[in-house]
């Protein structure tokens, strides 16, 4: 009895069982087995179909036992880059100089002084016309209703700075000197409009802190934390 063929892979010459469909070792599909000689209705079974010969195997290397490919790579790019060293001055404190500190002194306290002024000229419109209406002085109104004028005279106050904050980023006199509040919150514009005010109110205090201070800020920027900036000028095209 002859002893059936050895059936192995054309690619990597592994020895393959006869119902193997690919090769376990490279993955090349395999060409079905011969089946041996057909019986009487599988023979008239198969004249009625369009036999075509199986594909020829890939004459290729086996997966896995391809050489590997040397990439020359240059010294130079083995070389990790040096990292910049950080800047020892913090992003949110920059160092002024003599001018810059000059330019950005003056504006802030020619900001505070004129709304000082006007904060005054608010409250003494604000306080004459309910006098006026109730026909009695000034003076006689705030002493016999002090627990209600000096609530009433805040809320006039704080409304003079929070709508102008609040709706441009600037208080009634920044745009005047060129000074805007760079911040897009609303919130932060609101809490920014309530500590100004004290500022305003306390101007000689915030002079003070102006002057005191190494960036020149104000009381209103030591409280919130944010900064008064020169608004950008137009590029011109």
């Amino acid at each position: 009895m002859a002893s059936p063929t050895r059936r192995t892979c054309p690619s990597c010459h592994t020895r393959l069982s006869p119902l193997a469909a690919e090769c376990p070792e490279c993955g090349l599909t395999l060409a079905p087995p011969r089946q041996g000689r057909p019986l009487l209705f599988q023979a008239s079974a198969l004249a009625q179909v369009r036999f075509d010969p199986p594909p020829r195997s890939l004459r290729a290397p086996a997966l896995g036992r391809v050489a590997p490919v040397a990439v020359e790579v240059g010294p130079e790019e083995l070389v990790r880059p040096e990292r910049a060293m950080p800047d020892p001055t913090p992003p949110g404190l920059p160092t002024l100089s003599g001018e810059e500190a000059v330019s950005s002194f003056w504006p802030l306290v020619k900001v505070e002084a004129s709304e000082a002024l006007l904060l005054v000229l608010v409250q003494g419109l604000a306080l004459l016309l309910p006098g006026w209406v109730l026909g009695v002085s000034p003076n006689r109104l705030f002493q016999g209703a002090w627990p209600l004028v000096i609530p009433y005279l805040l809320a006039v106050s704080w409304t003079l700075f929070l709508g102008p904050l609040v709706l441009t980023g600037q208080s009634p006199m920044m745009g005047f000197f060129g000074v805007t509040l760079p911040e897009n919150s609303p919130e932060r514009r609101m809490a920014f409009s309530l500590v100004h005010l004290v500022s305003v109110l306390c101007f000689p205090l915030s002079f003070l802190c102006m002057v005191l201070s190494p960036r020149h800020q104000t009381l209103a920027e030591l409280l919130s934390g944010q900064e008064l900036l020169a608004r950008p000028l137009p590029r011109l095209r």
